[in-house]
């Protein structure tokens, strides 16, 4: 019942790329994120977003160029398999997959939570596995149905989110008092300083979300580094936004887990907060969508590649779509929403992919000295000195801040290679 991979529909049209990069970034650390970080820094805010976008530039043109140069689906296990060894390009993309699994629970488990200001019951028992579960169950079958399905509902939450970003800036701007914004106080010691800018990588990250479906885009090289690029752009402009009105609104931005309905409650009453909590809803939907679209698709690549099971690699021949891996990554995924209504697991899910991200710039540092490497229709100047920098720079992200997921990390790695043995050693004996 299937098909060669290299069968799958490219159909992705460049504004479908942007909508699912948009959508794989403008996520639940939005809805959070202004609150986390002024708690740490205060009115430093705002430098400690440009902080943060100054360190996501070199590592959007780092993948801008390996995007450029690769057409399959695969997105950052694909560039790290035309540079490093086997095992660790193997390590890409499990952990990008891994990191996937896990962000579709803690999102889905943060979806709960904000449906249960308007219908309580659903926060806990059955009524709670069965929206965790109908949304499973959605998502899925919009995925499976093929990739033009995902790209229409990518699209259309998108528009949604767009909205709902220009909405709140509207509706807030006007009551932004431009003294909140001003610098009063002495920087934060440095440490703190760090882990706020933590906190925007880790809502920033997921960006190569969209190169996943590289197989899919009707021009990808082109569209993918552009895509890419532009997304960077406009998810800057939202996060800024949003900041400037949170902070120049509300009088104590920390003291709220979510800073943005306060902002509607405190404008507009108890209408305001309930329509921020459904524009919430909606930018968590379209990130969970985004996330079951490329989770299977990593696992095809890998399946392509001999690294796990040839059956996950299997392609509908009516859809299009890589049903199999669909299927098993999207039960993994919402099987561990059900499992646990913790999301203290973001953290760690973002440790796993910033060692992806430094994995892919070390790719992108071999590929630069390679002779018979895949040409790049973005030239990166410098490219392996930006290459270089930019791993060591998120080398230093990753130690500083998530030191306590190390152990973890380590040990999700063993499993994986404990798969990947037994994946070669099953290949090896079959007939």
């Amino acid at each position: 019942m299937s098909i060669a991979p290299s069968h799958l529909m490219r159909v992705l049209r460049r504004r479908d790329l942007v909508g699912i990069l948009l959508n794989a970034m403008i996520g639940a650390g939005m809805l959070a994120a202004p609150a986390k970080v002024y708690a740490l820094a205060g009115d430093w805010s705002f430098v400690v977003l440009a902080a943060a976008a100054a360190l996501l530039v070199p590592l959007v043109l780092c993948f801008a160029d390996l995007g450029s140069r690769f057409s399959g689906t695969g997105g950052a296990y694909l560039y790290a398999r035309a540079a490093l060894p086997p095992s660790l390009a193997f390590a890409v993309g499990w952990l990008l997959w891994l990191s996937q699994a896990l962000s579709v629970a803690t999102l889905a488990n943060l979806l709960v939570t904000y449906l249960g200001g308007f219908f309580p019951a659903v926060e806990s028992g059955w009524p709670r596995v069965a929206v965790l579960v109908g949304l499973g169950l959605i998502l899925t079958g919009i995925v499976l149905a093929g990739i033009r399905q995902s790209a229409g509902a990518s699209n259309l939450l998108i528009i949604i989110k767009v909205t709902f970003v220009v909405a709140f800036l509207a509706a807030g701007i006007a009551f932004v008092q431009p003294e909140r914004l001003f610098i009063d106080h002495a920087p934060p010691r440095v440490a703190t300083f760090a882990q706020a800018i933590l906190v925007y990588l880790f809502a920033y990250s997921g960006f190569e979300r969209g190169a996943v479906v590289a197989g899919e885009a009707k021009d990808p090289q082109q569209d993918v580094p552009l895509a890419l690029l532009g997304s960077a752009v406009i998810v800057t402009f939202a996060y800024a936004s949003v900041i400037l009105v949170c902070v120049g609104v509300l009088d104590q931005p920390a003291a709220t887990d979510r800073p943005l309905a306060e902002v509607g409650r405190q404008l507009y009453g108890q209408a305001g907060a309930i329509m921020v909590s459904a524009g919430a809803i909606a930018v968590i939907v379209g990130t969970i969508l985004v996330i079951t679209i490329s989770m299977p698709r990593m696992l095809m690549s890998l399946a392509e590649h001999g690294q796990l099971p040839a059956g996950l690699g299997a392609v509908h021949p009516v859809w299009r779509t890589p049903y199999v891996a669909i299927l098993v990554s999207s039960t993994i995924a919402f099987g561990f929403a059900v499992a646990s209504d913790l999301i203290s697991a973001l953290t760690f899910a973002t440790a796993t992919r910033l060692l992806g991200y430094i994995l892919c710039c070390i790719a992108l540092f071999r590929l630069s000295r390679q002779k018979d490497a895949p040409p790049a229709m973005f030239n990166l100047p410098a490219r392996g000195f930006v290459a270089l920098v930019t791993a060591a720079l998120f080398t230093g992200v990753l130690l500083i801040g998530a030191t306590k997921e190390l152990p973890s990390l380590a040990g999700v790695l063993v499993i994986g290679f404990v798969l990947l043995a037994v994946t070669s050693l099953g290949r090896r004996q079959a007939p």
